[in-house]
């Protein structure tokens, strides 16, 4: 079972003081962490993307996130409509696992769109209904078999756990 955690008031998230409603929202210890690796800043790639997009923020203080996250898709040669629910289907997860882009083509893009995601809700307190779909399917991806064994091998523990996480971030979205 994972338990609550109440982020501590007035402290900074990689340099943001979290809005209220996030910490209300997402009030579990893994959410928070940038070190353990089963959560959504728990790695290098979503930890850069989220200090970036705070960085955009700031210079786009009333930008669309959606365009952050078409140029995050450019960057690996994909558009918005590439990111759709066929990324879900299982065939073409398979075929991208034989890909030796797979870290790229799956594992850093979801990672950047979930970063992107919460990290609207760490900011503005809130996330944004144009890409709500969008991060619900990075999420989905995630917890896929074939994506669980590719991330963390054969490792069965860390697996549940991280597919908890991840149901625990549906939860989350759907609240945001």
């Amino acid at each position: 079972m994972i338990e609550s955690y109440a982020f501590p008031e007035d402290c900074e998230f990689h340099g943001v003081i979290p809005h209220p409603n996030a910490i209300r929202i997402a009030n579990f210890e893994f959410f928070w962490s940038s070190t353990n690796y089963l959560s959504p800043f728990g790695n290098e790639t979503a930890i850069f993307i989220f200090e970036d997009f705070v960085d955009w923020l700031d210079d786009n203080p009333k930008g669309q996130v959606i365009e952050y996250i078409r140029d995050i898709l450019n960057y690996w040669d994909l558009s918005l409509k590439d990111y759709n629910e066929s990324i879900i289907e299982y065939d073409h997860i398979l075929r991208l696992a034989e890909d030796y882009d797979f870290d790229e083509l799956v594992l850093s893009v979801d990672w950047s769109i979930i970063a992107i995601g919460f990290g609207e809700l760490i900011v503005r307190g809130y996330v944004d209904e144009n890409i709500k779909n969008i991060i619900h399917l990075a999420i989905l991806r995630q917890m896929n078999s074939i994506v669980l064994d590719y991330f963390l091998e054969d490792d069965e523990t860390f697996k549940h756990l991280r597919f908890i996480y991840l149901t625990h971030l549906l939860d989350i979205l759907e609240e945001a």
